[in-house]
């Protein structure tokens, strides 16, 4: 059960990629607003006419993480009640809002929807790498390899807050000051990686990390009852015991 939910993280993930390469590949020459649309946030894509392929991949990933998520917390890899399995159900939240409330516009003026839709893409964004951290511990290849990924997405990720926090300095426009659509495809596409690379790690049966191991070794020996005096068989009230030479009752 564990492998089949790892296969379906793996999956899931791996056509969320195939599917904005496409649309890239399709599509990205098309302009908006005075720019290629694969030069954009991939969210503009929405208000094209791959909006189902979009809507599609983004959903069939937010599924994906909550299979490898339930894979994982099945195979021992992390609690359920733990800060990685919490963080990575952020990250599906995220994923649902950016569904839930398109991109807006926002030369037309503010919008409600369109904070939630950007507020939820940062949520995802954070999120994950978080929780990939969190919950690949060990020395697995697969482990290594989700948090070099991990890493190379903050990477990206450092970047768009960068540009965030000098465009609040200098009241300047903050996506003006990077070229957007790249660095968000650079913070997406490690993230999604490292979400593969976990898992591989599960259908691999990668071992998690020891010493996390001996901490839930120790708390299940703490729940074993000690070792009780063997039993004694009804009508004995202890082990049989040689008879007193000298004692006249236990004469034969």
């Amino acid at each position: 059960m564990e492998r089949a939910l790892g296969w379906m993280g793996v999956f899931g993930a791996g056509l969320a990629i195939v599917a904005v390469l496409a649309l890239d590949a399709t599509l990205g020459g098309q302009h908006t607003r005075g720019r290629q649309l694969r030069s954009a946030t991939i969210s503009e894509y929405v208000y094209t006419s791959g909006s189902m392929a979009f809507v599609v991949a983004v959903l069939v990933l937010a599924v994906a993480s909550v299979a490898l998520l339930h894979g994982l917390i099945r195979a021992g890899r992390v609690r359920l009640r733990s800060a990685g399995s919490v963080l990575m159900m952020l990250w599906v939240v995220g994923l649902l809002g950016v569904v839930a409330f398109p991109k807006h516009n926002w030369v037309t003026g503010p919008s409600a929807s369109g904070t939630v839709h950007r507020v939820a893409t940062l949520l995802a964004f954070v999120a994950l790498p978080m929780a990939v951290l969190l919950i690949a511990r060990g020395s697995d290849i697969a482990v290594r390899a989700a948090r070099w990924l991990t890493a190379i997405g903050i990477g990206w990720l450092a970047v768009l807050f960068g540009a965030i926090a000098v465009g609040v300095a200098t009241d300047r426009s903050w996506w003006r000051l990077i070229p957007l659509g790249v660095v968000e495809r650079g913070i997406a596409g490690f993230e999604v990686a490292a979400l593969i690379a976990l898992g591989l790690w599960l259908v691999r049966g990668g071992r998690a990390d020891p010493a996390h191991e001996r901490k839930a070794s120790s708390r299940r020996e703490r729940h074993i009852p000690a070792t009780s005096e063997p039993r004694v068989p009804a009508g004995r009230s202890g082990p049989p015991q040689d008879p007193d030479p000298h004692d006249p009752a236990s004469a034969p």
